[in-house]
């Protein structure tokens, strides 16, 4: 028999409540983020912030769960889930979208299995426009 994962197992990587995070965040895993969020996360795994979480960041996930706020876009190849205390302010890109009642969002989307791949090349491509209009290579 399994047992149910732990909130640590479930997400090994956590920023606390009294966090505050500027940067890129790339990992494997899962994240909760609790605290505050500014920059850049890109996973395969699962984003979720909770309800008092805010981020500001472009977002790259396997999956994304809300009950905080988010303002940047979202790009996920599976699911990008807005719960009843959520506020969204940017664009979605999701092989599948749900939206709870009482969500706040403010954004365009596009949902379906080609929409998320497409969305990353997108980003990938928008990143390389940035970078060199910032003299990177």
């Amino acid at each position: 028999m399994v047992a149910n994962p732990s909130k640590s197992d479930e997400y090994p990587t956590v920023i606390g409540a009294d966090a505050v995070f500027k940067g890129e965040l790339s990992f494997q895993g899962s994240v909760r983020i609790d605290g505050t969020f500014e920059g850049g996360i890109k996973t395969p795994g699962t984003v979720f912030v909770s309800q008092n979480g805010k981020v500001k960041a472009e977002i790259s996930a396997g999956s994304v769960t809300v009950d905080g706020s988010i303002d940047g876009n979202v790009i996920s190849e599976g699911s990008v889930k807005l719960n009843a205390s959520s506020k969204l302010k940017g664009d979605v890109m999701a092989g599948k979208l749900m939206v709870a009642e009482g969500a706040t969002w403010s954004g365009r989307c596009e949902v379906g299995p080609s929409a998320a791949k497409g969305g990353a090349q997108q980003s990938a491509a928008m990143k390389q426009v940035a970078d060199a209009a910032a003299g990177k290579k």
